[in-house]
């Protein structure tokens, strides 16, 4: 299966657009965790959505301030083309590009924003009163000052892409590996739906799972752990009585979670280079160990549990030490109180020892080049804090 190659050979159409034209896009993976498994959503609904949960105001701001910068277009996938034609009876971008104006110009062609929902929906907002009304009553909100904003903002510069399969991988490599990435449940989600897609074409797991890998650079395996996060999210999504939004809200603790040796032992579950994608990640006798994690650093509003941990450096620094030792365990099970289970096992000291036998790795590697800095007034001054440190704990070991 070979890869279109982005560059000069391949340039799309750009063309100016009315937002009348444009759909906002349900399946934006931001957008998802919102939408709730429903893809019958409203243009209403989306924008609501977007106004609710991402800072569009900010857009706004900039919108009626300066019109819009027609250096940053948005991308566009048909929603459906007109009948008899097809893209590839175009193989020249300029032929293609007019084709596609005269379409627009007739209004007989819509399409999806698949790169820049914020800013389609704000413009939305902003150029439509009854749709800002049915949204919301701020007076705060940023309005049109002027006709000729108006009418600038109105018509926005765009980039057509064929379908989404095709913009498939600017997205990965822009948002993923690039500068604008997205948040941790978004990027696991483009990972997953992105990998399914390609084993409906025929590829296993594994192969698609590579195809992204290449897609968007990555050599550290960071894809492989992300999608394996993503499986785990969905064996507590639909094998679990609990709530997942706070999962979504902090997907990243759930790779926090997984990259604990101890909780992973307590679940049964393999470490991300040894995971069979083939098999489940939580064996089905696991799923109340794998509970009880969840509720322990989430919470579960449909048992009406609360989180027990304050602070996310607690999954490693505490309830790593807590969840193998039986003891301990059990007076978190029974009283909810992660201190006081950390407080029965030698999870402590076992902390304190570790700190120590690093800070004496450091001290070890520093003599190696110390003899160069003799009378240094800034090194003399931090080693005689660290002195002082020193005085301090040997006298609270003694």
């Amino acid at each position: 299966m070979k890869n279109e190659i982005a560059g000069k050979g391949n340039r799309k159409p750009q063309l100016d657009i009315p937002v009348g034209l444009i759909n906002l896009d349900p399946l934006n993976p931001r957008i998802v965790p919102y939408t709730e498994g429903n893809k019958d959503l409203t243009e209403f609904d989306l924008t609501s959505i977007l106004y609710k949960h991402f800072d569009t105001q900010v857009i706004a701001l900039s919108l009626v301030a300066n019109g819009y910068f027609d250096e940053e277009p948005v991308i566009l996938v048909p929603n459906k083309l007109p009948e008899g034609f097809e893209f590839s009876k175009y193989p020249n971008v300029d032929d293609l590009t007019n084709q596609l104006k005269q379409y627009v110009e007739k209004g007989e062609i819509k399409f999806t924003v698949v790169e820049g929902n914020r800013r389609v929906s704000t413009i939305k907002i902003l150029t439509n009163s009854g749709l800002r009304e049915k949204i919301f009553s701020d007076k705060n909100y940023p309005e049109i000052p002027s006709k000729e904003i108006l009418e600038d903002i109105s018509i926005i510069p765009c980039i057509i892409y064929e379908n989404r399969e095709s913009v498939s991988s600017y997205l990965g490599v822009r948002h993923i590996a690039g500068l604008l990435k997205w948040e941790a449940f978004a990027k696991a989600y483009y990972i997953a739906d992105t990998i399914e897609k390609e084993k409906q074409k025929g590829r296993s797991e594994l192969e698609a799972l590579q195809h992204v890998q290449q897609i968007v650079g990555d050599r550290s395996d960071t894809i492989r752990k992300q999608y394996i996060t993503y499986k785990l999210f969905l064996e507590a999504r639909d094998d679990l009585d609990f709530d997942t939004k706070p999962l979504i809200e902090d997907f990243s603790l759930m790779t926090v979670l997984y990259n604990s040796p101890a909780i992973r032992e307590y679940m049964k579950v393999e470490s991300y280079a040894k995971v069979n994608l083939d098999e489940r990640i939580v064996p089905i006798k696991s799923l109340p160990e794998f509970t009880n994690i969840l509720t322990w650093i989430f919470g579960n509003s449909k048992t009406g549990e609360k989180a027990i941990l304050t602070d996310s450096r607690n999954i490693t620094n505490q309830l790593s030490y807590v969840v193998n030792n039986e003891t301990a365990r059990n007076y978190l099970i029974e009283f909810k109180d992660l201190d006081g289970a950390f407080e029965r096992t030698n999870g402590e000291k076992e902390f304190l020892s570790k700190n120590l036998i690093k800070a004496t790795r450091a001290i070890q590697t520093s003599l190696q080049f110390a003899y160069k800095y003799k009378k240094d007034e800034e090194l003399l001054k931090q080693l005689k804090s660290l002195e002082e440190l020193i005085a301090v704990l040997k006298e609270n070991l003694q």
